[in-house]
């Protein structure tokens, strides 16, 4: 009896630590730090600052339109989908998938 207890605890315990992996989708949210030709740096609203690789798979939106990356304008607040891999160097990097920014604001017309 005792040691099915102490077995289910640690199965417990194992599936409770979280492991990362590649492949992983992250959410990031925050505001837009640099944007220097296919690296982003966003930063959190907890201070932390990621930077994400834009490719050519990258949808960049502003509201419901497709949008360039020389749109994203650093003090912007965007949402950015990204994939953790990890390189041949063993380093890990994210990839974005999408970056989504407010739908442009407009003027009211007089």
């Amino acid at each position: 009896m005792k040691r099915g207890w102490i077995l289910g605890m640690a199965v417990v315990a194992a599936l409770a630590i979280p492991l990362a992996h590649e492949g992983h989708v992250h959410k990031v949210m925050g505001t837009v730090s640099t944007l220097h030709e296919n690296h982003l740096e966003v930063k959190a609203t907890d201070g932390k600052t990621s930077t994400i690789t834009l490719n050519e798979k990258t949808k960049i939106l502003r509201g419901k339109a497709k949008v360039k990356v020389k749109d994203i304008q650093p003090g912007e607040r965007v949402v950015v989908t990204a994939t953790e891999t990890k390189g041949k160097d063993g380093k890990t990097t994210m990839i974005a998938t999408e970056v989504r920014m407010g739908a442009a604001k407009t003027t009211p017309s007089r």
